[in-house]
């Protein structure tokens, strides 16, 4: 059986000292031979009977090492799962894992496995079905953690609001939940690099300091943070997506000539001469080209901050809350009251 150990003083395999990329003499000085092959982007060393693989581009280097925990049918995988020791910063891996769950990594975006990260090397989880199936060990310099912006005196409701939010997903999801997406607050670089949609038209202060109170993470099935609204679900959009999914609203506008009607707008609130005003902010999708936008351009009787919800199909915008501390709260107290149908498949999930 193998023993491999990522350590602050390094990286070794059954004692033998183990630097990225790795000299392929080496590994198999340390595991033994191997079985070898040739894919057309890949040179694949397999040793069949530890539950190892490793990937070389070149075929004398290898960058990436995998560590099987279920077998797969592919020709190149390991005919055995891995059965061996992993210690981990002086722990046995798996236990560190529930442990320091807090502590992973996203590697990439949509990433709900994580990895963690010691002496410039990640150990990432394959996980399917909530089930960990698989690792990767491969050469990853640990960022810089950001640190979030401070709160704006004006906005600093935000951050009980968000407190009690969290409070009540939390009696119904766990954290360790794969769609449990909650993330540090926004920082200042975050705020220079995304918060420009436009030459005029910036994400609003209230939504920006919102967002320093806490971000959330990117996932491509579903999230934990979201609103029930009209029998839909919306979920917080990541505060860096927040320009890309206004332009592809942008991307929906008509040309004057080809303009439908618009039925069943409340004119009087809401300003609109097309499919959406540019200055109506996403800050949550319904994955369907529905949006919950914050408005910082209202009609003459609307509210500065109103909350519209723009249906795609329908073409309907709707005022759901007069702020987005209303919309909030409306959802904390609905979550209060047992309304968590949303959340029926991420339980079911977690399940």
């Amino acid at each position: 059986m193998a023993k491999l150990e990522l350590s602050k003083n390094g990286f070794q395999i059954n004692n033998i000292n183990i630097e990225f990329p790795i000299d392929i003499k080496v590994l198999k000085q340390a595991l033994g031979n191997s079985r070898y092959t040739k894919k057309k982007y890949n040179h694949i060393y397999t040793w069949d009977d530890q539950g190892i693989m490793a990937f070389s581009k070149e075929g004398d280097k290898v960058e990436s090492i995998g560590l099987e925990l279920e077998l797969r049918e592919y020709d190149f995988c390991a005919k055995s799962i891995f059965t061996g020791e992993f210690i981990f910063d002086g722990q046995e891996l798996f236990q560190y894992y529930e442990n320091n769950k807090k502590q992973l990594v996203k590697l990439f975006k949509g990433d709900r496995s994580g990895a963690f990260i010691l002496n410039g090397i990640s150990v990432w989880f394959d996980k399917e079905d909530g089930k960990i199936t698989s690792l990767s060990i491969s050469p990853r310099e640990e960022e810089e953690k950001k640190i979030s912006a401070p709160v704006d005196p004006e906005f600093k409701f935000f951050q009980p609001l968000w407190k009690e939010w969290i409070s009540e997903i939390s009696k119904i999801v766990s954290e360790n939940n794969d769609y449990y997406n909650l993330a540090d607050g926004i920082s200042k670089e975050d705020i220079e690099q995304h918060s420009e949609l436009e030459d005029d038209i910036k994400i609003p202060l209230a939504l920006i300091n919102f967002y320093k109170v806490q971000n959330v993470d990117y996932d491509a099935v579903t999230s934990v943070f979201q609103l029930a609204i009209n029998n839909w679900s919306y979920e917080l959009i990541p505060f860096q997506d927040i320009a890309e999914e206004w332009i592809s609203i942008q991307d929906l506008q008509f040309d004057e000539d080809d303009l439908p009607e618009q039925d069943e707008v409340d004119f009087e609130k809401i300003k609109t001469n097309n499919y959406a005003n540019p200055k109506w902010i996403p800050f949550a999708t319904g994955r369907n080209g529905d949006y919950l936008l914050y408005d910082t351009d209202p009609a003459s009787k609307g509210k500065f901050g109103q909350i519209i919800e723009l249906q795609n199909e329908s073409w309907s915008r709707i005022i759901v809350a007069d702020s987005l501390e209303e919309l909030i709260q409306n959802e904390i107290n609905n979550l209060k009251a047992g309304r968590t149908e949303h959340f029926s498949f991420i339980i079911e999930k977690e399940n």
